[in-house]
């Protein structure tokens, strides 16, 4: 455990160290939101529910919930291809380190980013809500981005450094154009729709809406964002073993 847990801190200074992983895991959803609050115009007759401003809030939370937990992708792909952790074989830490190493520090990323979202909604684009549902809402969709994080881990266990950053921003752009962030499955044909609400990140909107709405979170949220953790982590593990052998 002391092992880990020095292996942990150690990569977790490096990676927030880094000024260009700062600047776009946390900056950029931020960032666009800024901009979208600036040039995007409230629709004449918004309905629903939660408010307009909240659900765009949620959504570019959701952005950076995918920014950051998507992040362990390439930089496992870096040290598979490198053999780092096939030489972590030879020292008293255990490889599997290396890995739970990478999804905490992708973790400890998406809740600032989540975070920052959350306040700028609520200094900049005029969503009140309770003190409690902002903790809830901050907290939960931290959760929820478990399965888009094992996700990022299966990517870079997978493919080599090259691929993996290509099968990341690949994974990126589905979840970005299809998973509930940039266009509502509402507003999609059937079959889109379908696979828009069966990705992770809408699930982790669900999960925002809810719990800025103060209801409870829809059954089907829970089920997509568990399918999808335990699928990517049985196919990760898989992986994993092919790394080990090698």
């Amino acid at each position: 455990m002391n092992g880990y847990l020095a292996y942990l801190w150690l990569e977790a200074k490096r990676q927030w160290r880094d000024r260009q992983a700062l600047l776009f895991r946390l900056g950029l959803p931020t960032g666009v939101y800024l901009i979208l609050i600036a040039v995007q115009d409230r629709p004449d007759r918004p309905s629903g529910s939660p408010p307009w401003e909240t659900g765009r809030m949620v959504a570019l939370a959701a952005l950076g919930a995918v920014i950051s937990g998507l992040a362990a992708g390439p930089s496992l792909g870096e040290e598979r291809t490198s053999g780092w952790l096939r030489q972590l074989r030879v020292t008293p830490l255990r490889p599997s380190v290396a890995v739970a190493a990478k999804i905490a520090v992708a973790m400890s990323f998406a809740l600032p980013a989540i975070a920052l979202v959350a306040a700028a909604g609520g200094l900049t684009d005029h969503v009140t809500l309770h003190w409690g549902r902002w903790i809830s809402l901050v907290a939960l969709m931290w959760l929820a981005t478990a399965p888009i994080t094992t996700l990022g881990a299966l990517l870079g266990l997978t493919f080599a450094a090259q691929a993996a950053q290509g099968a990341t921003n690949l994974a990126f752009l589905v979840l970005w154009l299809l998973g509930g962030i940039f266009t509502s499955p509402d507003s999609l044909p059937d079959t889109l729709a379908a696979v828009s609400r069966s990705l992770p990140s809408y699930g982790a909107i669900q999960v925002g809406q809810a719990a800025a709405g103060g209801s409870l979170i829809p059954a089907s949220a829970v089920a997509v964002l568990a399918a999808w953790t335990a699928g990517a982590g049985a196919l990760g593990a898989l992986a994993w073993r092919r790394v080990v052998v090698r």
